[in-house]
């Protein structure tokens, strides 16, 4: 993992704001931190690991308060959900019911909301995903988290994210970063699910947000050969027939969706540099298309170009993306 902070290799009154700025980058939104004492005894450590789109935050720190407030949000960008296990010492949170932490202790916190977080000081660790990976609507993952300990899947998710935290510095720096920062966002999903079980959107109302966790979905599977309307029914809680219906109002059929958008990313691809060293075939491959011809096939209606003659224009500069 990536140290961050340590605030032993700095001055004593380096220390206080050194922290402050580590929270503002956790977040990216201004936050109040408070210490009720001098700034030479604050003592803090962060190391950070990033897992594609998701990012891990491991703190050992000194007794502090975090406070955010309304007028701190407003006009904010934050569109993040906050996963995290108190792994030592005792918290309060105002964002946590009954309002207090202790060792092992998972928590979410909706990076959106205002809250007031004051720590006796320990060890924690927070994944933070953007609601557009965990395919969730907030207000739905919100209320699942305050009911997260007591998830069937809360145990699972604990040990995992111990284990993650344990070899995060191996995992950040190999090639699976991304793929292992999907699965633990698929199981904090899972759990969140099951901590309230039922369906993320039973009620009448929500089908702009369900065809938007639909996409989301497809956008994260893009490479499963086997991705259709069945597998992502399942994930959304719905039957093949209520998505087909739902996706009436789309300008395009889910399949053409779907095909529009691997295509899209295999023609990224034909275009990296990093990926010259890849056959079309093998791209073809990485975006789901079983059958190199017919992917072939398939990009030159879309594009007027074959595969091959896309990758060389695009080497030879003939043509600009």
């Amino acid at each position: 993992m990536v140290v961050l902070l340590d605030t032993a290799a700095l001055a004593p009154s380096r220390r206080a704001d050194a922290v402050a700025e580590i929270m503002r980058f956790s977040s990216s939104i201004p936050t109040q931190v408070v210490h009720d004492y001098p700034s030479d005894e604050v003592s803090a450590r962060f190391e950070f690991a990033p897992f594609g789109e998701t990012r891990l935050l491991t703190s050992a720190n000194s007794a502090q308060g975090l406070v955010r407030t309304a007028a701190q949000l407003r006009g904010a960008e934050c569109d993040q959900l906050a996963v995290s296990v108190k792994w030592s010492g005792t918290a309060t949170h105002t964002l946590v019911p009954g309002g207090r932490l202790r060792d092992g202790d998972l928590f979410v916190a909706d990076l959106r909301r205002p809250y007031e977080f004051f720590d006796s000081g320990g060890v924690s660790s927070t994944f933070y995903i953007p609601f557009e990976r965990l395919g969730l609507p907030p207000d739905y993952a919100f209320q699942a988290g305050q009911r997260l300990n007591r998830s069937p899947m809360a145990r699972q998710l604990r040990r995992h994210l111990q284990l993650l935290v344990r070899d995060a510095d191996a995992i950040a720096k190999g090639p699976a970063a991304a793929m292992v920062g999907q699965a633990t966002t698929e199981l904090i999903r899972a759990a969140l699910v099951a901590a309230v079980d039922e369906a993320p959107l039973p009620a009448d109302g929500w089908e702009a947000d369900l065809i938007t966790v639909a996409k989301s979905y497809i956008s994260q599977h893009l490479a499963d050969p086997d991705l259709g309307p069945e597998p992502i029914a399942r994930a959304l809680f719905v039957s093949v027939r209520q998505l087909y219906k739902l996706w009436e109002a789309e300008p395009r059929s889910l399949g053409q969706w779907i095909l529009d958008h691997r295509l899209d990313a295999a023609r990224a691809e034909l275009t990296s540099p990093r990926r010259r060293h890849l056959t079309i075939a093998a791209i073809a491959r990485r975006w789901g298309f079983a059958d190199a011809t017919h992917f072939s096939r398939r990009f030159r209606q879309a594009y007027g170009l074959s595969p091959r003659e896309w990758r060389q224009a695009s080497l030879s500069g003939a043509i600009r993306l």
